[in-house]
């Protein structure tokens, strides 16, 4: 069979004959020289509608062959390829399925390495990063000693000495008119003002805490951030370059497992501390029934916590009608956490035989929670 060679090192095109002899392919010229060419080296690249071959030893060297090809000759040449490499040696479907696996694998290990990568960042690191969190609140930290007190207790009903020790959290109300609650590196849990002033009673809250608190102690901080973030963009924080990213880890979402590990922790917080997982349930199903209607009143919420009528039947299951429950908080304890990011002033009255020349403000008897009035 003829083809055209070009042997790589110059220009010209040898008409040559083409045969096989044993493992190599036999090139013949017009002045009777003879060439060979190993057939393992061959690459076949057909292109309009000749034979292409190449050496994948020699650059530069090329046969062409016009078809049909002699089929001794077929039989012994590479099959034409299509889309080169491997693909080619295994053929598309199994290359795609190979993709496919790999791919998958991929997907497996970035979703299952955040949970088992979390244990091991350091501490330290996330205190940093959650001091810096804190931080960037600036001056928006409500600074009631009364209310940060009552903050506190709350959070010691659920776990007594969860603001003490080595491993303590702490626990920061700001005046950010949003509402939200949010457990962040380092042992930090902030709540947010309008969680604050919206919450039906302190039991709701109770609920609210126990659930960040779970958060923190199972790691789901870290795990989240490493999510969202990645390993290299979390370094960079931990660094210390949180910035304005504050609203953004304060919002961390967590995976369906985190939060119904979370609940079931709560839950069981809630049953310890013998307080009623009524209100908690409440809570959740109010969120869930006005998701999309009052979205300056939930939407912050359902970022990182999707309230759902589901959720509210679990705490509300939890309730058992034979336990005697007790309120979280004291009447002035609640009052002084509602109160914790509210700014009185001081009001001066007229003097008289009878008229006091300051007032103070107390909780009001046998009004709704949270309500207070003037003395």
């Amino acid at each position: 069979m003829r083809g055209t060679l070009y042997d790589g090192t110059t220009a010209f095109p040898h008409a040559v004959t083409v045969s096989t002899a044993g493992n190599e392919l036999e090139l013949t010229t017009e002045t009777a020289h003879r060439l060979v060419a190993p057939l393992d080296t061959l690459v076949r690249t057909d292109e309009g509608g000749r034979v292409r071959l190449g050496r994948s030893d020699v650059s530069g060297w090329r046969l062409l062959l016009d078809e049909p090809l002699d089929p001794d000759l077929a039989a012994r040449l590479p099959r034409p390829g299509r889309y080169g490499g491997w693909i080619d040696r295994f053929g598309l479907g199994k290359a795609a399925a190979a993709c496919a696996v790999v791919a998958a694998a991929v997907v497996a290990v970035g979703y299952t390495a955040p949970h088992w990568l979390a244990p091991h960042v350091p501490v330290g690191w996330e205190r940093n990063l959650g001091d810096s969190i804190v931080g960037d609140f600036g001056d928006n930290r409500c600074r009631s000693p009364s209310g940060q007190r009552a903050l506190e207790t709350l959070a010691e009903r659920i776990e007594p000495g969860v603001t003490r020790g080595p491993d303590r959290i702490r626990f920061a109300a700001f005046d950010v008119n949003i509402f939200n609650a949010a457990a962040i590196p380092g042992n930090h849990i902030i709540v947010f003002k309008q969680m604050i002033a919206r919450a039906q009673n302190s039991d709701e809250l109770t609920g609210v805490l126990a659930h960040e608190i779970a958060h923190v102690r199972r790691r789901h901080v870290t795990e989240a951030l490493l999510r969202e973030f990645g390993i290299g963009a979390l370094i960079r924080l931990f660094a210390g370059g949180i910035g304005a990213n504050a609203q953004q880890v304060a919002s961390l979402s967590y995976t369906r497992a985190n939060e119904a590990q979370a609940d079931a922790d709560a839950i069981a917080a809630l049953r310890r501390a013998n307080v009623d997982p009524r209100p908690t349930a409440r809570l959740f199903a109010r969120l869930a029934k006005e998701t999309g209607e009052d979205r300056s009143y939930s939407v912050e919420w359902l970022k990182s916590h999707p309230a759902s009528g589901g959720r509210a039947k679990l705490f509300a299951a939890s309730f058992d009608p034979t336990h005697r429950y007790q309120r979280s908080l004291s009447p002035d304890q609640a009052f002084a956490l509602n109160t914790a990011c509210v700014k009185f002033e001081t009001m001066r009255l007229p003097q008289g035989p009878t008229k006091p020349d300051r007032v103070t403000v107390h909780p009001a008897s046998g009004g709704p929670p949270g309500s207070f009035e003037v003395r």
